[in-house]
C-alpha cells in the first residue's frame, strides 16, 4: 500500500492587502495604504456594499442644501439680503451640476476608498464660488510642511496662528495646495512662489475617514468576509454550470485502469462545464492482473464509484455564511436592513423606529460634519452673520402618536391649531379657516380631531364659490377623512 499527501501549492491571498511601509518619496510624498482599484473592485463585486454606500450618499446629501437663519427672530432687510446671497451662492457653487449631486459623489468616494478630494475655486475677491469633485484614484498626499503664519477670521475677529499645510499631486502632472494655504504655488511643478507672484495652483479639501495621511474605508476589516461571500457566489454559479459532475472516488481493486479509460476520464474532467457533454454516459474499462507472483488464484477486477456528496446542500452552498457576512457589513455601516432593501421581517412600527435611529445615530451626525465644512471652512470670507448652511433631512413624524396627542388635548385646541398640526401629515400647508369660531378652543367633542377638521373644512367648502379654492378644500377634506379612517377614529376619553 502506498499513501501520498496531496495538497495545494498555492497560498491564499486576499484581494485587498495593506501595502508595505516604505519611506516617503523624497521624504515628502506618501503612498496610499491600499490599492484603490482593488477597493473599487471589492465594491463592484459585493452583493451588499453598493447598496450600503448608496444609502449613505442619498440619506446624507440627497435632501439638498438650504440657507437657515442663525436665530429665528423678526425678519429685517439685512437678514433677507444675506439669505438671498447665500441661496445664490449655493445654487451656483456646483457650476456644471447641482451641489447635491456633487456631494453624493463625494460621499460615494469616501465610503468606497476612505477619502474624497474637493477642488475649491475662488473669485478675484478670494471668496469660494465653486466646488469640483476630483477623481481620488490617482491623487497623492504629501507630509505636512513647515508651519507658516495664517490669519483666521471668525465672526469678524481676525487672529494669527501657525499651521502646517500639505500638498497634493495628481498623477505627477498637476499639483494642488491645501485649502487656506496663503502661499502661491505653481500647479505644474508644485513649487511655492515668492510672495506677490501669481499662483496657478488651486486648493484642495481632503475629506477622509480617520486621522492618517490617507483615509481608510470603514469596511476594510471585513475584506475576508466580503471575499469569502464572493467566492461562495462563484462556487454556487459553478455548481449550476458544472452540476453534472459530482465529487467522488473511483476505487479499483484486482486490476488497473486501461490507458483508453484514463484518457476518457481526463477528457471527462476537462469537459466539465461544457453543456454539450451533459446527459451522456461514462463507461470505465479496467484490465485485470494476469500474472500472480505468489501463485495464488486471482479474483476478477472490481470497480467502485463512491459518491462524496454528503457535504453538499440540495440547492446552494454557504447560504448561511453569506447571510452572516451581510449582517456584519451592515453593522459596520450601522444601517438597518430596510435601508438596503431587506425588509421581510419589518412592519410599519419597526420601520419607523429603524429610520429614527438611523437618522439620529448615522445620517444626522454626517450632515452636521458637512455643515461645519461650509460654515467654518468654506464660507467665513462671506461674513455671514444671520444665516448659515443647513442640509435637508426627511420628515419623521408618527401620525398615530400625533393623533393620540390631539385626542388628549383636543378640548383645549382650536380647529385652526389642529390644522397646523395635521398639515405636515398630509404633506400640505393648511391655511387657517377665516371664521373666528375656528380660533376658539373646541371644548368637549364627540368626534375625533380628524373628523372635526374634515367637518370644518366641509363647512368652509360649502361657503366657497368654486374655482381653485374649492378644489383645494375638497382635496383637504378628502385627505382628512382618509387619515381618520387609517388611524381608526376616536372612541372617547376612556379609550384615549
Amino acid at each position: 500500500m502506498k499513501a501520498h499527501l496531496i495538497k495545494s501549492a498555492d497560498s491564499v491571498t486576499l484581494p485587498v492587502v495593506k501595502s508595505l511601509l516604505t519611506e516617503p518619496e523624497n521624504g515628502v510624498w506618501v503612498s496610499a495604504p491600499y490599492d484603490r482599484k482593488s477597493l473599487r473592485l471589492m465594491v463592484e463585486q459585493s452583493t451588499i456594499l453598493r447598496q450600503a454606500i448608496d444609502a449613505y450618499a442619498h440619506n446624507i446629501a440627497g435632501y439638498g442644501f438650504l440657507p437657515e437663519y442663525v436665530e429665528e427672530t423678526s425678519n429685517d432687510t439685512a437678514k433677507e439680503a444675506e439669505w438671498n446671497r447665500l441661496q445664490e451662492t449655493l445654487d451656483w457653487m456646483g457650476f456644471d451640476e447641482p451641489l447635491t449631486k456633487i456631494f453624493k459623489q463625494l460621499v460615494n468616494d469616501r465610503e468606497t476608498i476612505g477619502e474624497a478630494f474637493i477642488e475649491v475655486l475662488r473669485d478675484n475677491k478670494g471668496e469660494v464660488i465653486e466646488l469640483v469633485r476630483v477623481n481620488p484614484d490617482d491623487m497623492e498626499v504629501s507630509k505636512p510642511g513647515a508651519p507658516v503664519e495664517v490669519t483666521i477670521e471668525r465672526m469678524g475677529v481676525k487672529k494669527t496662528a501657525q499651521r502646517a499645510f500639505r500638498r497634493f499631486r495628481r498623477g505627477q502632472k498637476q499639483f494642488f495646495k491645501q485649502f487656506n494655504d496663503p502661499r502661491p504655488m505653481d500647479r505644474l511643478t508644485g513649487d511655492y512662489l515668492s510672495e506677490g507672484q501669481p499662483g496657478t495652483a488651486t486648493e484642495i479639501v481632503h475629506w477622509k475617514l480617520g486621522d492618517a495621511d490617507y483615509g481608510v474605508p470603514r469596511w476594510i476589516g471585513h475584506v475576508p468576509s466580503l471575499a469569502g461571500a464572493r467566492k461562495a457566489e462563484e462556487l454556487n454559479y459553478r455548481y449550476f454550470t458544472q452540476g453534472r459532475h459530482l465529487p467522488g472516488a473511483l476505487i479499483i481493486s484486482g486490476g488497473e485502469l486501461s490507458e483508453a479509460s484514463e484518457a476518457q476520464l481526463t477528457q471527462y474532467a476537462n469537459d466539465i462545464g461544457n453543456e454539450n457533454a451533459q446527459h451522456k454516459f461514462l463507461v470505465i474499462e479496467v484490465d485485470g492482473i494476469d500474472d500472480d507472483p505468489t501463485g495464488e488464484s486471482k479474483q476478477g477486477a472490481k470497480v467502485e464509484l463512491k459518491s462524496m456528496t454528503d457535504m453538499l446542500q440540495k440547492d446552494a452552498l454557504f447560504l448561511e455564511y453569506d447571510d452572516k457576512a451581510r449582517d456584519k457589513l451592515l453593522s459596520v455601516f450601522r444601517l438597518p436592513p430596510v435601508y438596503v432593501g431587506l425588509s421581510s421581517d419589518y412592519n410599519r412600527a419597526t420601520v419607523e423606529e429603524a429610520r429614527r435611529i438611523a437618522e439620529e445615530q448615522v445620517f444626522q451626525p454626517e450632515r452636521v460634519e458637512i455643515e461645519m465644512l461650509f460654515n467654518r471652512l468654506l464660507l467665513p470670507s462671506y461674513g455671514f452673520k444671520h444665516v448659515k448652511v443647513a442640509l435637508g433631512a426627511p420628515e419623521l413624524t408618527d401620525g398615530e402618536l400625533i393623533i393620540s396627542a390631539l385626542d388628549k388635548a383636543g378640548a383645549s385646541l382650536s380647529v385652526n391649531e389642529k390644522r397646523a398640526v395635521i398639515g405636515p401629515l398630509l404633506g400640505k400647508e393648511l391655511e387657517p379657516l377665516p371664521d373666528e369660531k375656528y380660533d376658539l378652543p373646541s371644548g368637549d367633542s364627540v368626534v375625533s380631531p380628524t373628523q372635526e377638521l374634515a367637518q370644518a373644512t366641509g363647512e368652509a367648502l360649502a361657503k366657497s364659490e368654486g374655482g381653485i379654492i374649492k378644489d383645494v378644500l375638497k382635496d383637504v377634506r378628502d385627505e382628512l377623512t382618509e387619515l381618520n379612517d387609517v388611524v381608526g377614529g376616536w372612541k372617547g376619553d376612556d379609550d384615549v
